[in-house]
């Protein structure tokens, strides 16, 4: 029977394409004094309801006891909802800190809590993605606070460019990687554990940052040639250090596009592109996507036009450009590796 509960286990997460990245669905199986008992945790309750419906459509002459935990749990009275309050908080698999290094979320973004393991707490990042974040990185909010926190309430929220907030004696409190948000008023900065300071560097408001930053190809290229150089980091979404589907997301954030976070999410978006042999069907903008396997997509890159390409990888050791008709080793691999081609933004007539 067991075996059986398990088998429609892996059915349901199948139908439901629960991927872990952006859903929990941890469920065992266990009998318990003639009771079949379903435990663990689950995300998507839909998915819940679907098993048990199934279980008892195989002998519903066993008793079923549930002991799924729904997310997000409660956790002793406190709101499931944060921001992070420091520069970068990484997002790891598991609740310690040598976990693999998934992702990151910066200062001033909300964070849905699920669930806590002593002091981590699992956290969905705005894009979706699923990871557990320390909650020294967190401040917890009311729904209400968390609210006014994003709309600018107090004060008008603004994008980083790169900045740094200074305290009473000039001294750096926080440095403001590209992409966090804080609130501004009048060259003060609020940031989200209520300390203020004074901004100094590039910080644009909310809402002018679709004027500076267009929804145009060319100037998405500009946008992406202004981090050449920062070097390469797994789970990196900063010119700190990036990873090549972390400059995609971050390049087209700030031009008002929100993409998946990993490479083989993003290639299932936009509208593909016949490239041919000679790659003059490719665009400036495009995306281009590679695969070590052909079944996964591993890597992606942002084309400056035709074979050009600019994006962060091992191989070049961080954010550069390289051409996939060049001569060089890397090159020659690069080309073999090309498995699609996706238009994210439509060029102008």
């Amino acid at each position: 029977m067991i075996d059986k509960v398990y088998a429609i286990v892996d059915d349901v997460r199948s139908e439901y394409a629960l991927d872990p990245r952006a859903a929990v669905f941890e469920v065992e199986v266990g009998s318990q004094d003639g009771e079949l008992v379903v435990y663990g945790a689950s995300s998507v309750p839909q998915a819940v309801e679907e098993l048990h419906a199934r279980i008892a459509a195989l002998d519903d002459t066993v008793p079923i006891r549930d002991e799924v935990l729904r997310l997000p749990a409660a956790m002793d009275g406190r709101p499931p909802h944060a921001v992070v309050s420091v520069a970068t908080a990484p997002m790891l698999a598991a609740p310690i800190i040598s976990g693999s290094y998934l992702s990151t979320v910066l200062l001033g973004h909300r964070v849905m809590v699920l669930r806590e393991y002593g002091r981590w707490q699992q956290c969905r990042a705005p894009d979706g993605y699923l990871g557990w974040i320390h909650r020294g990185y967190l401040k917890r909010l009311s729904e209400a606070e968390a609210r006014s926190w994003e709309i600018g309430a107090t004060a008008p929220q603004h994008y980083s460019l790169g900045a740094e907030v200074l305290d009473g004696e000039g001294e750096v409190m926080v440095r403001l990687p590209w992409g966090a948000r804080v609130c501004v008023r009048d060259g003060v900065a609020l940031l989200p554990d209520g300390r203020t300071g004074t901004v100094r560097g590039d910080v644009l408001p909310l809402a002018e940052l679709g004027s500076r930053f267009p929804l145009d190809p060319e100037r998405i290229v500009a946008t992406t040639r202004q981090w050449s150089g920062t070097p390469y980091l797994w789970g990196g979404v900063t010119p700190w250090g990036v990873d090549c589907s972390g400059l995609v997301q971050a390049v087209y954030k700030t031009h008002g596009v929100h993409l998946p976070r990993d490479s083989d999410q993003q290639a299932l978006e936009g509208v593909p592109v016949e490239h041919g042999d000679d790659f003059s069907e490719i665009l400036p903008g495009d995306l281009l996507f590679f695969a070590e396997r052909q079944d996964r997509v591993s890597h992606v890159a942002i084309s400056t036009g035709g074979s050009r390409i600019i994006h962060s990888a091992v191989g070049n050791g961080g954010v550069s450009t390289n051409d996939l008709c060049g001569d060089n080793g890397y090159e020659r691999d690069l080309r073999s590796l090309l498995v699609t081609v996706r238009r994210i933004v439509s060029q102008a007539p």
